[in-house]
């Protein structure tokens, strides 16, 4: 009999006091974790408009009085603070696809340099002049590390918090989703002094407690601290009023490589503090917010074969109601899932049906988990992907992800459209609409079925299928989607087209059948077929990718 998932529902959870022990350059001590409520306020009744994880299903969110998931293919993360970016005619783009979600970081930047690829056409490397910032400059004070005057830490720019007003208003008009981006690892020394709270940017002395460019994402620096506190406060008050987005807190949190472990515990109750000062800011508003955390951390764990694996250290994250949202980046390199662990292939390489093994190690937290950045290629000179983009999204939403967005570098400054109409500093011309199309074929697939009732379809198929990866979901009312991808489409090697036999483990009963081709769209009618607890499923020659739509006398294919 198929075993179905339980679904978990969320509640108002208390939390706490909890130590975490961190390492200092002193030694060690332990480090209070915030206390304080999680969940829904019990003395403020929910908002029904804003986004927030469903109540019966958290593998998909409730927004506006509707369940949804998010998919996308979005730019660079520059849309508010890049002048030069046009993002009234991007999410013309996006809404025209049917995507309803974009990546927006709030003052962490880049110089054309960082990612020689797209170059000045990287819409997180705006130009000095065009680079919108929360701080106003003062003149007279010495240059910042872009070559324009310093920020003065303790003066706002209305127009950047006008502009992100008008980013968000214009993404609700459209039906889209902002994840709001507060800070981002600093990289290395040039990325960190262009932002603002570096000392080398701004007259207020911020940053020179210590000098360390991994120190920005920890609580070493009270002065760090303090200016990070201030800046939270003041974006999630302005911000308020939209129901169209939830925070993350930071991109790609990691320490420097020499310290590993302990830098991390570090790294996690920073987390948690800046979790906690939103929760408190947010406590005197109208409005309540999900709270992400970008499980990023790369710690090795070596096995006593000799072998090299790695964790994210996620079990913090996903156990805490600080945390609402788990959010993962390049998710299909993660192979040979066990518990926490496992293996990362290199540059970002893919493996077919690895999403859905690394989503099953994590089923019985009751979090809604998000894939906001995978691989497209393009950068350290790769050729696109966009095929391998368009099997991570079908992998992740029917694995019992609640999003995915794809790293589109074809939306730049010169070309809103992402349709190649300006080439990138490398001289290629990027034409990201083809992803563009194969999501909007999945997304108009969702649309037919009750998202808050789909939910990983876990016996459905054997443990492998040679040769393929899989996803699958039910409604739980006799309909089924089956996805399979060949083991060459993640290579990037030529797939024939070729047949395909499969068990499925279905209860008893009659079932019809399409095919659906992610490429294209149009279903296929297949005979029916009747199922003794267990049924041969013969699948006609498909090339790359397909998908099976199972139904039922009582729950036809919609």
């Amino acid at each position: 009999m198929l075993s179905r998932l339980v679904v978990i529902r969320r509640a108002a959870i208390i939390l706490t006091p909890v130590l975490l022990t961190v390492a200092f350059a002193g030694g060690t001590r332990a480090v209070p974790l915030l206390e304080g409520r999680a969940g829904v306020d019990e003395g403020k009744p929910a908002d029904g408009q804003v986004l927030r994880v469903h109540p019966s299903n958290p593998r998909c969110f409730l927004y506006q009085g509707r369940p949804v998931k998010l998919l996308t293919s979005g730019e660079h993360y520059g849309a508010v603070i890049n002048r030069d970016f046009n993002y009234d005619v991007y999410l013309d783009e996006l809404h025209r696809n049917g995507l309803n979600l974009t990546r927006t970081f709030t003052f962490y930047r880049e110089k054309p340099s960082n990612i020689p690829e797209p170059g000045n056409q990287n819409t997180l490397a705006p130009r000095p002049e065009a680079a919108v910032m929360p701080w106003l400059r003062m003149a007279a004070h010495g240059k910042a590390a872009d070559g324009l005057d310093k920020f003065d830490l303790d003066r706002w720019d209305p127009a950047y918090f006008a502009r992100w007003k008008d980013f968000l208003g214009k993404c609700a008009e459209h039906g889209v989703i902002c994840e709001v981006v507060l800070f981002s690892r600093p990289y290395q020394r040039d990325r960190y002094d262009l932002l603002p709270l570096s000392s080398a940017s701004n007259i207020n002395g911020v940053g020179r407690g210590d000098p360390s460019v991994w120190n920005f994402l920890t609580l070493r620096d009270s002065g760090m601290t303090a200016a990070q506190e201030q800046f939270v406060r003041k974006i999630v008050t302005e911000l308020n009023p939209f129901d169209n987005l939830y925070y993350e807190i930071c991109n790609e949190p990691k320490g420097s490589p020499d310290v590993a472990d302990a830098m991390e515990n570090e790294i996690i109750a920073w987390h948690l503090h800046m979790a906690r000062v939103i929760r408190q800011t947010e406590a005197r508003l109208p409005k309540r917010h999900l709270i992400a955390a970008n499980c990023h951390q790369r710690i090795v764990l070596r096995e006593s074969d000799g072998g090299q694996r790695m964790w994210h250290k996620d079990q913090h994250y996903l156990d805490r109601p600080e945390i609402d949202i788990l959010n993962y980046h390049y998710t299909s390199s993660k192979t040979d899932v066990k518990g926490f662990g496992f293996r990362h292939l290199p540059n970002e390489g893919g493996q077919a049906g690895a999403i859905w093994h690394f989503l099953r190690q994590r089923d019985q937290f009751a979090k809604p988990i998000v894939f906001d950045e995978t691989f497209t290629g393009i950068v350290r000179k790769q050729p696109e992907r966009y095929p391998i983009n368009r099997a991570e999204a079908w992998e992740t939403i029917l694995s019992g992800g609640a999003g995915y967005e794809n790293l589109d570098w074809s939306f730049t400054p010169a070309d809103a459209t992402g349709s190649g109409q300006s080439p990138i500093t490398d001289g290629r011309r990027l034409d990201g609409r083809p992803l563009r199309r194969w999501l909007t074929i999945l997304r108009r697939l969702l649309d037919k079925y009750d998202l808050a009732a789909l939910v990983p379809a876990i016996g459905l198929l054997p443990e492998r299928v040679p040769g393929y990866g899989y996803a699958a979901s039910t409604d739980g009312k006799g309909r089924y989607i089956v996805y399979l991808a060949d083991e060459k489409l993640y290579r990037s090697q030529p797939c024939q087209a070729r047949p395909l036999d499969v068990q499925l483990t279905l209860p008893a009963g009659r079932y019809a059948l399409q095919t659906l081709d992610p490429k294209t769209g149009p279903t296929t009618t297949l005979p029916e077929i009747e199922s003794q607890a267990t049924v041969r499923l013969v699948i006609p020659a498909f090339q790359e990718d397909t998908a099976v739509l199972i139904g039922t006398p009582a729950a036809p294919v919609p």
